[in-house]
């Protein structure tokens, strides 16, 4: 038989990443028996984004209250659909998984930045951009 290609990060193989994968089509599962309408979705990626206990933020206090406003809403456009179940409490008791999932995530790159600095530097911009506040690529002939 033909020898397969060899994989696109070869020391990350999918067993390395099993906790990660499990975690999130775990989240994915409990978040999609909730049917969430578009805007429900929309409202709590909101909330979620819009965190207030991030260590790098300057106002918190500012964006906890954009959270609160956009948690009303939320919880509006909840009760207009007359859900007879609490779908709220059971979105945000969803929040620490989240969390957990992204601490997760970051150690994961952060581990593969270290065994492949080259490879980390040319993640594309946008990539880059989201996790520079927690992992930084800097040029390893650098330090």
């Amino acid at each position: 038989p033909t020898p397969s290609p060899p994989p696109l990060f070869p020391t990350v193989s999918p067993s390395g990443c099993d906790d990660l994968i499990g975690a999130i089509f775990e989240l994915a599962r409990t978040l999609c028996r909730l049917q969430l309408s578009d805007e429900e979705l929309a409202l709590f990626t909101a909330a979620v984004l819009l965190s207030p206990d991030r260590p790098w933020l300057t106002e918190s206090k500012k964006v906890q209250k954009l959270q609160d406003k956009i948690y009303v809403a939320l919880q509006h456009e909840i009760q207009k659909k007359h859900s007879t179940e609490d779908k709220l409490s059971k979105m945000v008791s969803k929040v620490p998984l989240m969390k957990t999932i992204c601490n997760l995530h970051l150690d994961k790159l952060e581990f593969f930045r270290l065994l492949h600095p080259e490879t980390a530097m040319n993640f594309p911009p946008l990539y880059k951009e989201v996790f520079n506040s927690e992992l930084q690529y800097s040029d390893p002939g650098e330090s």
